[in-house]
């Protein structure tokens, strides 16, 4: 954890003095000492199951929790350290849970749609917020133009 925090405060620096990724170098530093921290901690988890297994004589135990993380963290490196080679991707999905939070909010209130169309349209409209959001358009002006321009035209980033 703490490998990968200070990683995106490095992203952040060479973001702010204009360079567009992290250097080769600095990025091959960071990914070996991720590979020996995940491989020391994967042979941990083995340990630790060889001696669950021993204790509870048995063939096989369930993997830990986290023994399948670091497996996941291995097998998709690249998709972990994908943020210091493309400074436009985020380092953390916050954005995309709170888009889907909303409608998890609504479903558990309500208890449902009455629908799946309202359903449908909820999704929607809240996609449309969300992008304009993210693109920096005011949210009101947004619907108005959608409310007057009600086609298949595309809204967004069309000026």
């Amino acid at each position: 954890m703490k490998l990968l925090r200070l990683s995106w405060h490095y992203c952040k620096g060479f973001k702010t003095i204009g360079m567009l990724q992290m250097p080769s170098v600095v990025c091959e530093r960071i990914e070996k000492i991720y590979d020996r921290l995940l491989q020391r901690a994967l042979m941990k988890e083995v340990v630790y199951m060889e001696k669950q297994r021993e204790e509870l004589k048995r063939k096989k135990v369930k993997n830990t929790k986290a023994y399948n993380l670091f497996k996941r963290l291995t097998e998709f490196k690249a998709e972990t350290l994908r943020f210091m080679s493309d400074f436009t991707i985020p380092f953390d999905n916050n954005g995309s849970e709170r888009d889907v939070r909303m409608a998890k909010l609504k479903q558990k209130i309500s208890g449902c749609f009455r629908s799946a169309d309202g359903g449908s349209m909820f999704a929607r409209i809240r996609s449309y917020l969300s992008s304009a959001r993210k693109q920096g358009m005011d949210i009101y002006q947004s619907l108005h133009r959608a409310v007057r321009n009600y086609c298949n035209m595309p809204l967004l980033s069309a000026e």
